[in-house]
Order: C-alpha cells, then structure tokens, then sequence
C-alpha cells in the first residue's frame, strides 16, 4: 500500500475528529428544554425541603440557597465520569440528554412504583410462609396495605421473616426491576445502532406422547441485519456506554437529590461532604457500563444470550451494594444515610474499640477491592469488545462462523485459565 500524502491524512484527521466543545455546540433547543425542566425540578425540591418550614421569609431564602449549593456537590463526580466516557464522534450528545432525562423523571416514578408494587407482592408472600398469624389482621387492615402498617398495628414480626423480606426486595427485586429498566429505556428512546436484532421464530416438536398434538413454540434468535451497498458495519462500543451510563446517572442523580435534600436539618452532620460523597458513590454507574457490555456483545458481536444473562453481573453487584447498606428506591428515608456509602461523619464521636474498627476496616476495604475489580472488568471489556467488533469487519468479514469459533475458543481459554488458577491456589 502507498503511503497517503501528509495533506490528506490532515484533512481525514480534521474531518473525523469532533471534539467536546463542538458536540456542545450541537445541543439542539429541545435537549435545552429538557435540562432547564430538571434544574427548576431539583430547585423546587430544594425550596421545599427547608427545615423548619416556620422559618422567616429572609431566613427561609437563605436555606434555601445554601439546598441548592448542597445538592449541587452531588454532580461533581457524575459530570466528570460522564465526560471522560463521551466520545463525540460516535455519541450523539441530544439522545444522551434524552436518556438522562427520561430515567430522571419517568424512570424513577416507574421503578418506584414497580417497587412498590413487587415488595408488598413479596412481604405478603414471605408472611404467608413464616408468619400466616400476620393476617388475622385482615380485614380490619386492608390485604394491600398490610405489609406497611405493621409497627402501627403493634405487630412485631420474628427477625428471620424481617431478613427474608427485606432480603428478597432490596436485594433481588430491586436490583432487577432497576437495573431492567435503564435499559428498557435506553432502548426503546436510545436508538442504538446494532448488526443483529432479535425475531421470534417458529419451532414446531413432536411430543413423545402420542395422545398430544404437535407443539408449537415460539422461540427468539438473533438475525443479521442486512445492510445497504457502501453502508459500514456498527462497530462503536462507545455509544451503548454513554446511553446507558445516562440512565444510570439519571436515575441515579433523582434519588440522590431527593436524599440529600432529606437530609438539612440543624442536627445532619457533614452536609456538603454527604452529598459529594454520594456523587462519588459509583455503583449505578458500574452496573450501567455492565450492561452495556454485555448488550454491545449480543448486538455488535451476534453473541446469543437472554435478557437476564445480559442484566445478570448488575443485578448481582447492585444485590451486593443493597445488601452492604444501600438503599433501594422504594425506602423513602433512612436512619443510618451514612452507611449506604459505607461512610461516617468525621465530627461524630465513636465509640467503637480497636478490635472493632480494624473489622470495619477490612470490610470495607473487600467492598473497595471488590469495586476496583469491577471496574478493572468494565475498561477491560471495553477495549476488548471494541476490538473484536472491528475485527468481525475485517478480518473475519463475511465469515460469521469463523468469527463464532473464535470467540468460543477465547472464552474456552479464558474458563481453562480460571480452573488452572483454581487448581493451583488448593
């Protein structure tokens, strides 16, 4: 191959490259609309969660702005994750906007009242198998809301049907019905360009019993999309990322204005450190860029798994941090707001001895080691998928089943080298 004149590769460099500063110029008038909607939003919330409200106008005012400063340290850390992943030429900037909207208002309301919905489903059915006496109530307390008013009823359940409950909605249900709408969302407003869409297809089966009819049963696969003369394959990894770290960010940025704005009494310590740490607090994040690997694998790479192997590393990792202490949306407020970023207020005293605070200690530097590695899995993954899809267009072009060969062989390997490591650490 010749080499190409330094003129043309200038003019190749200056047309492809689309730098921050231009994708900002391209923000349309709606995408302006829909950020100015969230800020008056948030500066709503933060005029009403004035406390006391019996404060003089004056007074009144000036908590008022000190809630908006407050809140506003919640978007630090957010904003810079976000710019750091956007990449201008293959993201485009307004659908961003759009995601993170939409996961900040309706996405919200939606996994609000989907969890809602799901934990009362869930207590009266963990009830109903340890504590059948709990409904001895009915009918003076409705069935529905049952779950809910059990402490003003005077009821006190064992500690077991406690962690059961309370295990089986923060720590599965939530997760799930978070984590699967982010990405409902992103695809049904996102846009996202893909090789491979999923079709029913029919399968018909003979039955072994003679007396029944022929089955029919429909079943998904994904499907090459086909594309037009001169049209290049989808080979961005970037653009999954970026949508679904927007509904991550959005979702993430309601509940956390809403708690923090919870929490601006004389008695809160710490308030401008408890809301940067929030922002700082990556979980949503790392579960979105999960996802959006293992979505870019079935989309970009034709790589055929369901929906729940897709959400299945961020349901498990948004398990965990619910489990460690975060709180699930559906828990409006929280005694102990600290402990969902396993954190303290540096001014408080603690009573805790030497033997206590070195296993705090520990603990939570497994939960940091554990949260390093994850998003060690998400960067890595990221340059790998973007490098097998280029290589699918390449390399491997018009031979699909090379491809898929390939990628067997690399995750066979991968599985050998972990039993090898296994076998060797016993």
């Amino acid at each position: 191959h010749q080499p190409m004149p330094m003129e043309m590769m200038h003019v190749t460099d200056y047309s492809q490259e689309v730098s921050l500063a231009e994708a900002s110029a391209n923000i349309s008038f709606d995408s302006i609309q829909k950020l100015v909607f969230v800020m008056v939003g948030v500066m709503l919330m933060s005029y009403c969660a004035v406390s006391p409200r019996t404060l003089p106008v004056v007074e009144y005012n000036m908590r008022f702005k000190e809630n908006l400063q407050i809140v506003s340290l919640v978007l630090i850390a957010p904003v810079i994750i976000s710019i750091s992943v956007f990449d201008a030429k293959e993201s485009d900037i307004n659908r961003a906007i759009s995601t993170f909207t939409s996961t900040f208002t309706l996405g919200y309301v939606m996994c609000f009242v989907c969890e809602i919905v799901w934990t009362t489903i869930l207590r009266l059915g963990v009830f109903l198998v340890w504590e059948p006496q709990i409904f001895k109530l009915t009918p003076r307390v409705p069935m529905v809301v049952l779950p809910w008013v059990l402490r003003e009823n005077k009821y006190r359940p064992k500690r077991i049907t406690l962690f059961a409950a309370d295990f089986a909605t923060s720590c599965v249900a939530a997760p799930i019905i978070e984590e699967y709408i982010k990405l409902k969302l992103v695809q049904l407003g996102g846009r996202l360009p893909r090789n491979y869409r999923k079709v029913k297809k029919k399968k018909e089966r003979d039955s072994s019993n003679k007396n029944k009819a022929k089955k029919k049963r429909k079943r998904y696969a994904l499907e090459k999309i086909e594309r037009a003369p001169g049209e290049a394959e989808v080979t961005s990894v970037n653009v999954f990322v970026t949508q679904m770290l927007a509904a991550s960010v959005g979702l993430k940025l309601c509940d956390s204005a809403r708690r923090i704005l919870m929490y601006t009494k004389r008695t809160d310590a710490s308030k401008p450190f408890y809301a940067f740490a929030r922002g700082v607090f990556p979980i949503h994040e790392l579960c979105g860029t999960m996802t959006a690997i293992e979505l870019a694998k079935r989309d970009l790479l034709g790589v055929d798994m369901p929906l729940w192997r897709i959400l299945l590393p961020a349901v498990f990792i948004h398990g965990m941090a619910n489990f460690r202490g975060m709180k699930p949306l559906f828990k409006w407020n929280s005694s102990t707001p600290w402990s969902e970023m396993q954190l303290s207020p540096w001014n408080v005293a603690d009573d805790s001895t030497l033997g206590q605070m070195v296993s705090k200690g520990l603990a939570k530097l497994m939960w940091l080691i554990i949260l390093g590695r994850v998003l060690g899995y998400c960067i890595k993954n990221y340059y790998l998928v973007k490098r097998q899809a280029i290589k699918r267009t390449t390399t491997y072009a018009g031979k699909q089943a090379a491809f898929s060969a390939e990628l067997a062989a690399a995750q066979y390997l991968k599985k050998t080298k972990k039993q090898k490591g296994k076998n060797n650490q016993d």
